[in-house]
């Protein structure tokens, strides 16, 4: 299992799903997020594996 870290919440994957696949999974919209692991920006294609916690960060736009 791995771990996504969104809004202060902390919610268990499954392993090899994609982080995209994880975050709509959850009721969340993947583009309004960037994801890191390990400190380091990583594609929302990025495949989930055992003991990895993707955090995600909220993504502000606007003009």
């Amino acid at each position: 299992m791995g771990m996504i870290q969104i809004s202060g919440q902390e919610h268990q994957v499954a392993k090899g799903k994609t982080v995209q696949q994880a975050v709509s999974d959850l009721g969340f919209h993947p583009d309004s997020y960037l994801y890191l692991v390990d400190g380091r920006p990583v594609p929302m294609d990025t495949v989930i594996t055992d003991s990895m916690t993707v955090r995600a960060m909220r993504v502000a736009s606007g003009g």
